[in-house]
């Protein structure tokens, strides 16, 4: 929420005409740029020297670089007292390195400011004249320090978990816990988020999040999240936003909410660069980073490989009045992905920048499995057949983004381009042989799906202060998306030699056209409020092409959005939010292909699904002083066309099949608490519970339920560099709306020890040493038969780390320019 202030006298009348303003404009412009991010600086002070006399009179600035004529980033400005010399508040400056200085009395006052790497600097006799008065002092010129730094070692403490207005950000490089592992280690320390076994991502109880790299999305995630989140490696992620209730500047996808990732920008001047190998029994990972800059030109490039080992036991049984089907078996899987970037970023001049990257990621997963079936009729034993299938995947997913942003004299004011395209293409191969009790092969079975989606954004955003007290964002975006799907599936029977073959080609087009306007201001000095608009049409064409059938339609949604916050006593902060959101199905939902799940169990996509529309309340309350910090909120969760699965059997009920429909209303409301505190310098106990109570009704049936999650981590500092630290979590079982699934949890311990004078590290991970296997249960019931599944994945492991950095720097690690991103929330993905 933007640093807005009206004066104390505004009514009623104001409020009306602003948001009177805000309409004219939202429909007024129609499609126009999309996806601001601008907000007004409005950094924690630091606390005061004693007790000191508070007014509303500020100081704003900006510090730059004066040799590059860049933004200095988090450095530090403090007011004194001209006369007696004593601190009286201070802050430190945002991305664009402006900072604002507020609740100062009329007076006059001192203001130093520095940075490590520069030479400190002071402006003397600074007068505030009236309370309300507001002194500008412009850009502040900080000349670097004169030496060439070796090496640079900032050392500073920041809490792990971070409130903002419109977010919680958890910062994943201080956790040195998930170091040498992978995006779902780090995500399952994450408040608010609950991830599984199978690496499947939750946000309050709801897997309808969008997940975002870098405010953007990515081609990894066009199979599942789940797959994509272990492409990642841990050491290169920076931070982890979680937005509850994202404004109308984001994408409208996403029920739940939105999760953006955000990886390390390497911006050191010089050559610098880094490596880390992870060596495993269930996993090997290893990455590399090497970037170079000079003045305003900067390259990176970043390299990493994944593979992982995993086995596990399964046992399924399904029963009706008159049959029982038995099913056991084993799985091996191997998975493997390489991930490669290389970007630029060019300062062209002091006001325009341009940055893009180019991305390339191959990858494939390898299954071997091996199940035993067994088939009852009244208690007596028809039929036993043995199995053994073998699934190859291959992918590779390239793309890339070319951005522009100019930025205005004004404070704040600011326009930009753009650009991103993205392709994932994979051929998916499942061969399946049954055999009878002799051993003899009875049949045969191959599927092979071609499939590859195809994504090209623009964007155009524009940011305007109306005032010195107003924000206006307006935006416009395209999103077209093509998908397609050539698949064939045979199945040969031995004995009697029949020979049927099914093939589906089928192809869809998604674009999305939209527009939004936010408006933020403040009432009555301490109410800051945020009003936002977005319209976006969507346009479908589906065509199924071997049976010479289309499908088109298209809709309309217009989401609002509305966030109110209050602080008092600066440390304590409520915040009311409410927005909608939609759910457009993806790829996993709408394919119509029938995909081999296991023997006889089927999943077959519905392309003729519609968007969910959810509605979205939150009450948050959060509160911080130097070792404690707390957050608490409320929240209710309303979705009407969920789409949901429907199972059902064939008819003679031996095979099983998996679609999904538009039937069901889901209605959840829950609360979360996080605490952290600080016993003493260097220990660090974090906890978190998510408690939500979830109603669905569809399909002629009701289900509901309270479930949770619990977490909590601990972090360590030993005597010599070493660190221990350990994490866990329980989730409780799940309702879903013909059955549920069961509770699952998992924990992790790590000691790691910093070398070569913090160059360098050495570690060792166990991942659940005390338990086998992640068991994870579910049950169905469809009125016609009762399914249960039982399942175990085998993730006890070890890893051992180690890590180097290398590269002898100019100075200090100055953030660069602020850099614009395209925001495309809305993913045709899981």
């Amino acid at each position: 929420m933007p640093d807005l202030h009206f004066s104390s006298h505004c009514s009623t009348i104001f409020f009306t005409k602003h948001l009177t303003v805000m309409l004219i404009l939202l429909f007024g412009l129609g499609v126009f740029p999309a996806s601001g991010q601008g907000t007004s600086p409005n950094q924690p002070s630091a606390s005061p020297a004693g007790s000191l006399v508070r007014g509303n009179a500020r100081i704003t600035g900006a510090i730059i670089d004066a040799a590059t004529k860049m933004p200095v980033e988090y450095a530090t400005v403090t007011v004194l007292d001209a006369q007696t010399g004593k601190v009286v508040d201070g802050g430190i400056t945002d991305a664009k390195g402006e900072f604002v200085v507020s609740k100062l009395a009329a007076g006059t006052y001192d203001l130093r400011t520095n940075f490590l790497g520069y030479t400190a600097k002071t402006l003397e006799d600074i007068v505030l004249a009236a309370d309300n008065t507001t002194k500008e002092v412009g850009k502040i010129m900080l000349e670097p320090s004169s030496r060439s730094l070796e090496e640079v070692v900032v050392t500073g403490e920041r809490p792990l978990i971070e409130e903002k207005v419109d977010r919680l950000v958890y910062n994943a490089e201080d956790d040195k816990s998930t170091l040498g592992g992978t995006g779902a280690d780090v995500l399952r320390n994450v408040p608010m988020l609950t991830v599984d076994g199978e690496g499947n991502v939750q946000l309050r109880g709801s897997s309808n999040v969008m997940v975002l790299i870098n405010g953007r999305p990515s081609s990894i995630m066009a199979r599942t999240v789940a797959d994509a989140i272990r492409q990642i490696p841990a050491d290169i992620i920076k931070s982890v936003e979680v937005l509850t209730s994202p404004s109308a500047r984001y994408d409208a996808e996403g029920t739940a909410g939105i999760i953006n990732i955000i990886t390390k920008k390497y911006t050191l001047q010089g050559f610098t660069g880094g490596g880390i190998i992870v060596p495993g029994n269930v996993s090997t990972i290893g990455s590399a980073n090497i970037n170079y800059r000079k003045g305003n030109f900067g390259i990176n490039s970043s390299f990493g490989t994944n593979q992982f080992y995993n086995r596990g036991d399964s046992h399924l049984e399904r029963v009706t009045e008159r049959t029982l089907y038995i099913q056991d078996g084993k799985v091996k899987t191997r998975e493997g992905y390489v991930s490669s970037q290389v970007g630029f970023d060019w300062n062209i001049t002091e006001r325009s920048s341009v940055g893009g990257a180019v991305r390339l990621t191959p990858g494939h997963d390898f299954i071997d499995n091996t199940r035993t079936a067994i088939y009852f009729v009244e208690g007596q034993e028809q039929r036993r057949s043995f199995f053994d299938s073998d699934t190859r995947n291959k992918g590779l997913s390239y793309g890339f983004n070319l951005d522009y942003l100019y930025t205005f004299k004004k404070p704040q004011q600011e326009f930009s381009i753009l650009t991103l395209y993205d392709n994932y293409h994979s051929v998916d191969n499942t061969y399946q042989n049954e055999y009878n009790t002799d051993q003899q092969l009875v049949a045969r079975q191959h599927s092979q799906n071609k499939y590859e989606n195809r994504e090209a954004n623009l964007q155009t955003d524009y940011i305007h202060p109306v005032t010195e007290h107003t924000l206006l964002e307006v935006g416009a975006k395209t999103i077209q998306r093509s998908v397609t799907s050539d698949g064939t599936f045979s199945n040969k029977a031995i004995v009697s030699g029949r020979d049927e073959t099914i093939a589906s080609n089928f192809a869809y087009d998604q674009d999305v056209y939209a527009s939004y306007l936010t408006y933020g201001f403040k009432v009555f000095q301490k109410v800051n409020l945020k009003l936002g608009g977005r319209y976006e049409f969507t346009n479908i064409a589906a065509e199924f092409k071997t049976e010479q059938q289309t499908f088109n339609t298209h809709y309309t949604n217009i989401i609002p959005s509305l966030a109110m916050s209050y602080t008092f006593k600066e440390k304590h902060t409520f915040r009311a939010n409410f927005t909608q959101r939609i759910q457009r199905p993806n790829m996993f939902y709408l394919n119509p292909f029938p995909q081999i799940l296991t023997p006889n169990y089927f999943r077959i996509g519905n392309p003729k699904l519609d968007a969910e529309l959810t509605d979205m309340y939150e009450l948050n309350y959060g509160t911080y002083n130097n070792t404690v910090s707390i957050n608490a909120g409320v929240f209710g969760r309303i979705t009407d066309n969920a789409i949901t699965s429907r199972t059902y059997s064939s008819v003679d009920g031996d095979t099983t099949f998996v679609t999904f429909l538009n039937v069901a209303r889901n209605d959840v409301y829950g609360i979360n608490l996080f605490g952290s505190v600080k016993p003493r310098k260097g220990w660090t106990i974090n906890s978190n519970l998510n408690l939500y109570h979830s109603y669905i009704t569809g399909l002629n049936t009701a289900n509901a339920g309270w479930m949770y999650n619990l977490s909590a981590s601990t972090s360590i500092e030993l005597c010599k560099g070493w660190v221990y630290r350990f994490n866990g979590s329980f989730n409780s079982r799940r309702v879903v709306l013909q059955g549920r699934v069961a509770s699952f949890y998992y924990h992790n311990t790590t000691l790691r020890k910093d070398i070569f004078n913090k160059r360098g590290g050495i570690g060792i991970n166990l991942a659940n040493p005390f338990m086998k296997g992640t068991r994870m249960r579910s049950e169905v019931d469809t009125g016609e038969f009762v399914q249960r599944e039982d399942n175990i994945n085998y993730t006890r492991g070890i890893r051992l780390t180690f890590e180097y950095r290398f590269g002898q720097l100019e100075q200090t690690d100055k953030p660069r320019k602020a850099k614009k991103s395209i925001s495309n929330d809305d993913a045709l993905r899981n």
